[in-house]
């Protein structure tokens, strides 16, 4: 079994071949099964900022949920990320984690 730190390395450094994504899904399936710790969020969100307005042919919906359900705190990251350069899945991640901290009402 591959590390966390290679697994991260490869997802920031991935690039579609022929629009086809499965390489990454691929990726984020071995880095969920290994258990990411903090260390990766920059990397995750690299995959965001590269690919400001695609949604990877539904894969990078996978940082969403996959990040979304980490045990530990992701908002800095992810502003800093978005901060950086604005994607469409980093401004959707910021909606949601400021739309689940309104009290109901």
């Amino acid at each position: 079994m591959r590390s966390e730190c290679e697994i991260a390395a490869d997802i920031s450094q991935f690039s579609p071949t022929d629009g086809n994504w499965l390489a990454l899904d691929a990726l984020l399936d071995e880095l969920w099964a290994v258990g990411p710790s903090p260390y990766c969020l920059p990397m995750l969100f690299t995959v965001f900022e590269r690919f400001p307005n695609e949604d990877g042919a539904g894969v990078l919906w996978s940082i969403l949920h996959g990040v979304e359900h980490l045990e530990f705190p992701y908002e800095k990251e992810l502003r800093e990320s978005v901060a950086l350069r604005e994607s469409e899945m980093g401004a959707l991640m910021l909606y949601r984690l400021e739309k689940a901290q309104l009290p109901e009402g």
